[in-house]
């Protein structure tokens, strides 16, 4: 496994996420929890090649699966942020999994850092405080970014939560995903669900009865949105 506590080995991420095949799939789970063969028909890739991404990806801790009836499904199981900086002084790779808890912290670290600060400097002692100064916000400014990105996953696993509630069947459970997901028109919904495109458009307007979804029409569209 990659992880080591809060952090991850950054050479083999990388090297892990450097397959396309890979992301690919990464992409795909990061929609819904997905079987073999569904993931083999959606890729339009051997069964055996999915399963030996799917064993790799799980290795490093990236996804687990568990079993449902005859399948076994496979989902993303953490948060994880990837950060890479190239600029002409500094070469800069880090992955670390996130913590929704040191939100604020970092805000209020960052604007007493930031407020009334002079970023004019004269002389190389003045201009390294400034640039140690900066750093600072910088590697602030990304523990805040990782906590934001934790507070979306919070969100959407209370929205998942609300959907068991009000859902009535499996179709309704997606389609609320998916739109949650900005999955926005009836064409996004079938194709990436793997719905056909009457299913989609029926549940919709059973959705749309009972009032948990409106469709907006957007220039020459109409889109669906949760209401």
């Amino acid at each position: 496994m990659l992880i080591k506590g809060d952090r991850m080995d950054i050479d083999e991420i990388l090297d892990i996420l450097g397959n396309e095949s890979r992301r690919k799939i990464l992409s795909l789970l990061a929609k819904k929890p997905c079987y073999v063969s569904e993931i083999s028909y959606s890729l339009k890739m051997a069964p055996k090649a999915v399963l030996e991404h799917l064993e790799k990806l799980e290795k490093a801790g990236l996804i687990k699966s568990f079993e449902e009836g005859r399948r076994r499904y496979y989902y993303i199981d953490k948060t994880i942020r990837l950060e890479i900086s190239i600029t002409p002084h500094r070469f800069y790779a880090d992955v670390t999994t996130e913590n929704s808890s040191e939100f604020d912290a970092a805000f209020e670290k960052i604007v007493n850092i930031v407020k009334g600060f002079d970023f004019s400097a004269k002389g190389i002692s003045e201009i390294n405080r400034i640039l140690q100064k900066i750093e600072e916000v910088q590697r602030l400014f990304s523990k805040l970014q990782s906590a934001i990105n934790s507070k979306v996953n919070e969100l959407f696993e209370a929205i998942i939560d609300e959907i068991e509630r009000i859902a009535t069947d499996s179709s309704e459970r997606l389609i609320l995903l998916g739109l949650a997901k900005g999955l926005n028109s009836i064409s996004k919904l079938a194709d990436e669900l793997g719905l056909p495109y009457s299913e989609v458009e029926r549940t919709l307007e059973n959705l749309e009865r009972r009032g948990l979804v409106e469709r907006v029409v957007v220039g020459d569209n109409i889109v669906w949105r949760i209401r």
